[in-house]
């Protein structure tokens, strides 16, 4: 009887042990998944007589973060954004040489739209007490922006000559392809409420300053996220 009750007792401090193991490594790991809003700032190609609207574009991201020490976290993220541009030009310019004045040429529209792949490490930290509903974590880091997209452009031609009274009026599309990659330094803060045990509900921010010569790159980036962070 002696020797069961040793068994048991062994049992029971074995499953206590590994439940407990289990509960202080269930915050280790995190996945975070987002979406929001992305506006990029900063590039030479501009909005020339067209809608606004399409300076606010989506961006979906997702991160797995690992805590290092109570309330700081490293975590590796990728998110895709865009950036979309017009150029309306009314004004066509008179073409020089023997053709009868009123000959006009020029591009009168231009679509520009560029498609951002970014992968980058953050180190972030909770600047509210540890153990509560809410966190707040504030970090930088370091990542890299990979963009390709095309500009497209429209083009007329309203040739008139007086040697055999003639108008010629041409019509031309220019597709240009464009890519480039750039590092990042991001500006991250995430407020965190803990709505299940192992879920939680993240509004974020990011600013993102991008390193780049190239004139079509957006100088920076700002983020506005709604997410989920599920722990393990």
């Amino acid at each position: 009887m002696k020797k069961q009750r040793t068994i048991l007792l062994t049992i029971l401090m074995l499953t206590l042990a590994a439940g407990g193991g289990r509960a202080a490594a269930q915050d280790l790991f995190s996945v975070r998944l987002s979406g929001g809003a992305a506006w990029s700032s900063g590039s030479s190609f501009k909005n020339v007589g067209a809608n606004e609207a399409n300076v606010l574009q989506p961006v979906l991201g997702a991160s797995v973060a690992m805590e290092v020490m109570p309330r700081m976290r490293v975590s590796l993220g990728y998110d895709y954004s865009q950036m979309v541009r017009e150029q309306l030009n009314g004004t066509l310019e008179a073409i020089d040489g023997s053709v009868l004045p009123g000959s006009v040429e020029g591009t009168v529209y231009k679509d520009f739209k560029m498609r951002f792949h970014a992968i980058g490490a953050t180190a972030e930290y909770d600047v509210l007490p540890a153990g509560g509903l809410l966190s707040l974590y504030v970090g930088t880091g370091f990542g890299f922006l990979f963009a390709a997209g095309n500009t497209w452009a429209l083009s007329v031609r309203n040739e008139m000559r007086s040697d055999n009274w003639t108008s010629t009026v041409s019509v031309n599309g220019k597709n240009q392809m464009h890519n480039y990659a750039a590092p990042f330094i991001p500006a991250t803060v995430s407020l965190e409420c803990k709505i299940l045990p192992q879920t939680a509900l993240c509004i974020g921010t990011t600013t993102r300053l991008i390193l780049s010569n190239n004139t079509l790159a957006p100088k920076a980036q700002f983020f506005a996220t709604l997410g989920l962070r599920l722990d393990f």
